[in-house]
């Protein structure tokens, strides 16, 4: 289980954000990584903190999201390549371990923080 450091709540209107601090990093890049997080049978959305937060906007402009990328030849299947490659789609936060080992088949998964303010590519 994680340990806290410290907790603030922040409500505006029918939002509630969280800020949680933690004591370990392991437990801070878990909660971040992992999920997704359900909380009394609502979706939690989980992102770094921000100096431009701002709870009066409506909605995120920075989304974490499961990539997907099917098909790829055997010598792309690295971690400095896939790594390479998730940048060019937003910033990397994780990196499915199982392709790297080839556990998977011939796709990759990774976690990417995506910018909503711009246009999605494909």
């Amino acid at each position: 289980m994680a340990t806290l450091k410290t907790i603030s709540t922040y409500g505006c209107g029918e939002w509630v954000f969280f800020r949680i601090k933690f004591q370990r990093k392991e437990d801070y890049e878990r909660v971040l990584t992992q999920g997704p997080w359900i909380l009394f049978g609502q979706y939690l959305m989980v992102q770094m903190w921000t100096l431009d937060f701002n709870p009066f906007q409506l909605f995120p402009s920075v989304a974490m999201a499961w990539i997907r990328l099917p098909g790829l030849p055997g010598f792309l299947n690295n971690k400095n390549i896939l790594g390479e490659i998730g940048r060019l789609i937003g910033k990397v936060a994780k990196l499915d371990f199982n392709t790297d080992n080839r556990l998977r088949g011939r796709f990759a998964r990774m976690t990417v923080f995506i910018n909503l303010d711009k246009p999605l590519t494909s």
